[in-house]
């Protein structure tokens, strides 16, 4: 099983954005593409990656406007919505482009199904079939359903990526993940040094 990251892309994420590899041009069209926590400063970039890739399907596994705490702050649901107008046209979903959403201990499911009608929504985790690949979703790690597929993505927590002989635990809030489907490689983009800035400092906070 293959997952490729490079040593320099968060370097060149600090200063310039997330980078998107010329080579995964011959990918466009044919990709999976995996996000979590996503702060609103991180919708331009979605954009881009979108527009590039062209993914089949678009996996968000939760948190999805994560600059607005809605747990903590519920009277913020108006300006979260706003936040996930933004969201959805950033993602352009289209009759060739799939929308799965789990969602996070930040989102209000309601709000997710009347912005997102037709996204395929799990209310904290779920599973999907993709191309006769098995995928289990969860907001966070501990929420994974067992057994464990081949893809397991989540978010929630910053913890490392995972891999063995037969199985992928892939942290959204690590990386962007890029899955083929047809040869089952992965592929990790380092997020742009903004972002975890804009999760309001989840590491330090534990949110």
């Amino acid at each position: 099983m293959s997952m490729t990251y490079k040593w320099w892309m968060p370097l060149y994420g600090v200063f310039f954005g997330i980078y998107i590899p010329r080579e995964f041009q011959y990918l466009k069209g044919k990709v999976i593409l995996h996000l979590a926590d996503t702060p609103s400063t991180f919708y331009c970039a979605v954009r881009r990656l979108v527009h590039t890739l062209e993914p089949i399907y678009v996996i968000h596994t939760g948190d999805l406007a994560d600059d607005v705490k809605l747990e903590l702050n519920p009277g913020d649901l108006q300006r979260y919505r706003r936040k996930l107008v933004e969201l959805r046209s950033a993602i352009s979903p289209r009759e060739n482009r799939k929308l799965v959403i789990v969602t996070g201990n930040h989102d209000d499911e309601m709000s997710v199904r009347d912005i997102f009608p037709d996204a395929m929504v799990f209310l904290g985790k779920g599973r999907i079939e993709i191309e006769g690949e098995e995928y289990n979703l969860s907001h966070d790690r501990n929420g994974l359903e067992g057994p464990p597929a081949r893809f397991n993505l989540f978010g929630h927590e910053p913890s490392g990526d995972e891999t063995d002989d037969s199985h992928y635990f892939l942290n959204g809030v690590n990386a962007v993940h890029i899955i083929s489907p047809a040869s089952g490689a992965v592929y990790c983009l380092p997020y742009p040094g903004y972002v975890n800035d804009g999760r309001l400092l989840r590491r330090k906070r534990g949110l």
